[in-house]
């Protein structure tokens, strides 16, 4: 996902932002219990692949909302080759991760992106790290450790799928910090979703199966809650800095045990519920913590 950086014209009114960032982040953790429904029983990149249709037809509204086709400009091919790239194996290990486990045991584990993120900056940017840092990252892996458990006979390997996701988007969250400085926000996004649509199209010979209207629908629900998302967490850096909304993301796993729990009667259990206490409070941490680095 990628926003627009703020401008000067950005309003004080944090709370706004605040509730635009919590009800995006929603949308999108709605948008990925949608997807759970539909791959259950459909091939993977079929629904990605329709989702993908909806969405691209949503970014092409946007595009004619801000002026034209002259904001998919492209100013780097490099840097949006591999933002493009770097978002189609995430998006399919995250949809199978979502096929094969509770929603929120994907999304919790997911979260430790910003650990990840953390990690790799000193090395990919050369960004300083402090003890500090070190310790609050070491803090959330342990937090990770007690979700997977590996030790227990009921880990399953899936479960580092997540994890794998939450590494390839930190490595891709570190090369938009380099596209954002000469590309457009919608720029970026619309050749990330048609990357991943074509691939995902690609899977067609794999035995995509009939669909029904219902199907359909879900897809449509999915991109619009995608969609919505992506606007509303653009819109909340209207009105708040970006170091002031990043903690309120760490409420998907919030709308990810709410929807678990509706949809399928997800419970964690208490070990899990520390886990999770863990990897909010080491992500939070490493947010203020870099804020503060660069101040």
């Amino acid at each position: 996902m990628t926003t627009p950086k703020a401008t000067d014209s950005r309003e004080h009114r944090p709370f706004r932002g605040i509730a635009l960032s919590v009800f995006g982040i929603g949308c999108i953790t709605f948008n990925d219990s949608i997807m759970k429904l539909v791959v259950n029983d459909h091939p993977i990149g079929q629904a990605i692949f329709i989702r993908g249709v909806f969405v691209l037809l949503l970014i092409l509204l946007l595009v004619y909302r801000q002026g034209g086709l002259q904001v998919l400009r492209i100013d780097s091919l490099r840097l949006q080759f591999w933002s493009a790239v770097l978002l189609v194996l995430p998006i399919f290990l995250f949809i199978y991760a979502l096929s094969q486990l509770p929603l929120s045991i994907a999304t919790i584990i997911f979260f430790t992106n910003p650990l990840f993120v953390c990690l790799l900056a000193p090395i990919w940017l050369g960004e300083r790290i402090t003890w500090l840092l070190c310790s609050a990252v070491a803090l959330g892996f342990i937090g990770a450790a007690l979700v997977l458990n590996p030790t227990s006979s009921a880990f399953e390997w899936v479960l580092l799928a997540p994890l794998a996701v939450a590494l390839l988007s930190a490595i891709r969250e570190l090369v938009l910090r380099h596209a954002m400085a000469c590309e457009t926000a919608v720029s970026t996004l619309f050749y990330a979703s048609l990357t991943v649509t074509i691939i995902a199209a690609c899977t067609f010979p794999l035995g995509w199966v009939a669909m029904g209207w219902r199907e359909y629908g879900l897809l449509a629900l999915s991109a619009c809650g995608f969609g919505l998302g992506i606007y509303s967490m653009t819109e909340s850096l209207r009105f708040a800095a970006a170091s002031v909304v990043a903690p309120y993301k760490y409420t998907a796993i919030v709308w990810a045990l709410l929807l678990g729990y509706l949809f399928w009667g997800e419970a964690p259990t208490p070990v899990i519920w520390l886990g999770t206490a863990l990897i909010i409070a080491s992500g939070i941490a490493v947010l203020y913590g870099q804020r503060n680095a660069v101040r």
